[in-house]
């Protein structure tokens, strides 16, 4: 199967490209900065920030989703998506913080 790639238009160049990766860089504090580049301008577009809290909720959904999977009763299945939905949660505000404190020092 082949994979599908999503289609950029770069807002400086106002090339169209595909998206094909998602580069990575390191930062302070344990926080990674992940982004995707025009590869007509080589503008730089950010895509997210992650940092350990949201990592390690990352890995715990990951691990609650097959639990969900292997799960024997509707309440177990039920509590454990109320969980994931919870850690979900919690990256969403974690992400969207680390977003406007990095994106404000650009």
């Amino acid at each position: 199967m082949e994979a599908q790639h999503t289609m950029v238009n770069c807002d400086d160049c106002k090339q169209d490209f595909s998206l094909t990766s998602i580069e990575q860089k390191k930062l302070d504090n344990g926080v990674e900065r992940n982004y995707f580049i025009c590869p007509h301008c080589q503008r730089q577009y950010t895509a997210f920030y992650t940092n350990q809290k949201v990592r390690r909720n990352q890995a715990k959904i990951t691990a609650l989703g097959r639990e969900v999977q292997h799960a024997t009763t509707l309440n177990k299945s039920n509590r454990l998506r109320k969980q994931i939905e919870e850690l979900s949660e919690d990256n969403k505000r974690e992400m969207d913080r680390l977003k406007r404190e990095f994106d404000s020092e650009e």
